[in-house]
């Protein structure tokens, strides 16, 4: 606890201031004597299947990682793509990617936290200045490093991260302090950290699908939710909200997995071509993603939203409230990842 309170104080200040898909595949031809492999003519398939909708990010990693894989490999990697749940939801494409059924799958890393506890330190809330420096942290290399590790203990092998920004607190009035959240109804993700951090700052936390969301949003099940832009938009959420609260309390962290049975089952040359068709589809996803979300703002605008973007000062407010929920994350994880996740933040400032 010690711990906690000491990094709440540090952030107080700041902010005042398995097998997988084509599973049968052959082991890799030996190298030539020039060193290269040789293409025997073999195809490679790749099934590939996430739970969002086709507008969404992690959608688009997967339309760029076809184009490039397949334009890299000349052919020898072809890809199927299942979006929107067509082979099941998060937790069950998880397994599957783990028990060789899928080649690779995406979502938000919320999620893969009930399998791997060491990325629950995903789920800390209040803990990044700005959006840039929590672009940073993903992307700082011994965390990453760290993040490899923790999918290849469970049988998995990551590829990268793309975000989609923070998340949005809504509601029908405006909220600027924890005061204005005692009591208030909130949906919440199925997850004990989320639960947590709503219940420290004194709302009352309900954990619903986000395809029931807008429903209880419409009979006044919840009267509050959040989630990234993105997602307001393409669930209608706006349609039953009034205000956009800019708290930065969650950063949307999206995470891209491959069984490493079907990785390792590659040529040297197309385990290459893999790597760097997902880096480009990173680049390209989180470029997609930035450059509608200013024109999905200004859409939400248009049709009655109201921004309320929160200061340092209020920010405080609220990281001064989470410790409780923290904690839990602390015990969660192991002391290194913690450790590594923190000195990421550190340098991200």
């Amino acid at each position: 606890m010690r711990k906690i309170l000491a990094i709440l104080l540090v952030l107080m200040l700041a902010l005042t201031m398995a097998a997988c898909g084509n599973n049968n595949q052959p082991a890799p031809p030996p190298p030539a004597e020039n060193g290269e492999v040789e293409d025997d003519g073999e195809v490679f398939v790749i099934t590939a299947a996430h739970s969002h909708q086709l507008g969404m990010s992690v959608h688009y990693f997967f339309v760029y990682f076809q184009e490039e894989i397949e334009r890299l490999s000349n052919g020898r990697i072809q890809m199927s793509i299942f979006p929107a749940g067509q082979l099941g939801g998060d937790a069950d494409l998880t397994t599957a990617v783990q028990a060789g059924d899928v080649t690779m799958m995406g979502a938000n890393i919320n999620p893969h936290s009930m399998f791997m506890p060491d990325l629950a330190i995903f789920d800390i809330q209040f803990v990044h200045e700005s959006l840039e420096g929590a672009r940073r942290v993903i992307s700082d290399a011994a965390l990453l490093a760290r993040i490899a590790e923790i999918y290849a203990a469970d049988g998995f092998h990551h590829l990268g991260f793309t975000d989609s920004s923070f998340r949005y607190i809504t509601a029908n009035f405006p909220i600027h302090t924890p005061a204005d959240m005692q009591g208030l109804t909130i949906r919440s993700s199925a997850n004990n950290f989320h639960v947590a951090n709503w219940q420290a700052i004194g709302a009352n936390p309900t954990p619903l699908p986000i395809g029931e969301v807008y429903i209880s949003l419409q009979q006044g099940v919840v009267d509050a939710q959040d989630n990234p832009i993105e997602h307001n938009l393409l669930f209608a959420f706006y349609e039953q909200q009034d205000y956009f609260m800019e708290s930065n309390h969650f950063f949307h962290v999206n995470t891209y997995i491959m069984c490493p049975v079907f990785y390792n089952s590659l040529p040297a040359d197309l385990q290459a071509a893999v790597d760097q068709a997902a880096t480009t589809a990173v680049q390209r996803t989180q470029a997609h993603h930035d450059a509608n979300m200013q024109a999905q703002i200004d859409y939400l605008i248009d049709n009655g939203i109201t921004f309320v973007q929160l200061t340092r000062d209020e920010m405080a407010q609220f990281a001064a409230l989470v410790g409780p929920a923290w904690e839990l994350i602390e015990e969660a994880v192991s002391e290194e990842t913690f450790r590594i996740f923190f000195e990421a933040v550190e340098r991200a400032r």
